[in-house]
């Protein structure tokens, strides 16, 4: 009997986990990202398809899109098409067929592209995110794909919420963290991505840092990066320029 009982709550407690996981599926913040390698030479007639095409389906709103470009890492040289921040509401009532929406990307845009990438959702940690309005005012950001180990996100989050600390401090940027809800074998568990203005202050950005022992002590951002390399598998990193609408 008492194994029954136990049985019975396990259920019901997975019932009531389920329930509390679709109502935040429902209240998520997502943005959808798909990447695009236009034909050799075609690239500024890409762009330029991209933000019509753009202008005409995807405004600000509850579909807004835009295009960034691959500067350094990988798959430099490619671009992603990004739509949001919006709901999961929106994959169910983006732009319809019969509204020209496929028609006009097919004319205008899909003759240029030579290859079509991935394909992902990423979800808004809001709670671990700082100066998140920062963002329209950059130029470039630098985005990071991460490989977590098993069972460490509650590791990674405790370390994340420190950085973000950092960053409310400073308010002179923006740091967003993102969580894919769509598992792939060996694929990334999170995203983080910082913006910059110009690759001068990229690339002598030492603030952080200094900031992080001002608030946490001499050697905490050692054992900051020691605590890295015990949670975190691998991870790529990319450069990206925000291409204006």
């Amino acid at each position: 009997m008492k194994t029954i009982k136990t049985l019975a709550v396990l259920i019901v407690s997975a019932i009531f986990s389920a329930a509390a996981q679709n109502a935040e599926t429902k209240t998520a913040v997502i943005t959808e990202t798909q990447y695009m390698l236009p034909k050799r030479g075609s690239e500024e007639a890409f762009e330029a398809a991209v933000k019509a095409h753009d202008k005409k389906f995807h405004p600000d709103g509850k579909y807004k899109a835009g295009l960034r470009k691959v500067e350094y890492g990988k798959k430099a040289g490619w671009y992603v098409w990004v739509m949001g921040p919006t709901g999961y509401d929106a994959i169910d009532t983006r732009p319809a067929k019969d509204g020209g929406h496929d028609a006009d990307w097919q004319k205008t845009v899909d003759p240029l592209i030579d290859q079509y990438g991935d394909v992902e959702i990423w979800e808004t940690q809001p709670d671990l995110s700082s100066g998140i309005a920062n963002f329209s005012k950059a130029k470039h950001y630098e985005s990071w794909a991460v490989d977590l180990k098993k069972g460490q996100y509650y590791r990674f989050k405790a370390l994340i919420e420190k950085i973000k600390k950092v960053y409310d401090s400073k308010n002179d940027r923006t740091f967003l963290v993102f969580r894919n809800p769509i598992h792939q074998a060996g694929g990334a568990d999170v995203a983080l991505l910082w913006t910059f203005d110009t690759y001068g202050s990229w690339g002598n950005d030492n603030s952080t840092k200094t900031e992080y022992e001002k608030m946490y002590g001499d050697g905490s951002w050692a054992n900051l990066l020691s605590e890295w390399n015990d949670i975190v598998k691998d991870y790529n990193s990319e450069i990206r320029q925000i291409l204006p609408n």
